[in-house]
């Protein structure tokens, strides 16, 4: 089996250098929003100039399309690392929930700067999104075999749906509710979901 080739120094360093200014622009946009933020506050907290930053971006809103990019890369990194559980045991959903819960506290500001500007294009790439998204949870077909195709779908996009509403609610909406009560709610709803109905 062939080695995969290491990846030149000069792409490494223009990787880091492009997520560098994306992390300082998520900071700076969170802090003082989009609208009070310029390349060049960008530049200056980055450590780097006007013209780096032109060379990974377009400008500001390119970096917002890129956080939008970030944003549906990591749900489905999310809905991925479910389909690879060992089992879906009632420990299992709840250490996934977990993650899921420490995600949506890492990048939920950020996404709401996102959801504000950029609206449109949130709304025109959900349903996509969402039919990825469900695509990378029923992935496994045998943890699923107990449901008909139609029947595994439906019920991964109700998870799905249920799960990003009730988040966006604690974070978006001021839903006051106990993090660790909210994750044992969402657990028993999982587990009675995904394991067929007693007769």
């Amino acid at each position: 089996m062939t080695q995969p080739r290491p990846i030149p120094l000069r792409k490494q360093q223009k990787n880091y250098t492009r997520q560098r200014l994306l992390q300082v622009s998520r900071e700076l946009f969170v802090k003082k929003g989009p609208q009070a933020t310029g390349v060049e506050d960008i530049a200056k907290a980055a450590g780097t100039s006007r013209a780096t930053v032109y060379t990974h971006f377009a400008g500001k809103q390119d970096i917002i399309r890129e956080m939008l990019t970030e944003v549906w890369d990591k749900a489905l990194a999310l809905y991925q690392d479910f389909d690879n559980l060992p089992d879906w045991t009632r420990p299992s959903i709840a250490g996934w929930l977990l993650l899921v819960f420490e995600t949506w506290e890492e990048y939920g500001a950020s996404t709401n700067v996102v959801l504000r500007e950029m609206p449109s294009e949130v709304n025109a790439e959900f349903q996509s999104q969402l039919e990825s998204q469900v695509a990378a949870l029923t992935r496994t077909r045998e943890k699923w075999a107990h449901f008909h195709p139609d029947e595994a779908s439906r019920r991964a996009y109700l998870l799905i749906l249920q799960l990003q509403q009730g988040l966006t609610g604690v974070h978006f909406g001021g839903w006051a509710v106990d993090r660790e009560a909210l994750r044992n709610t969402l657990t028993d709803i999982w587990m009675s979901t995904l394991h067929p109905p007693a007769h």
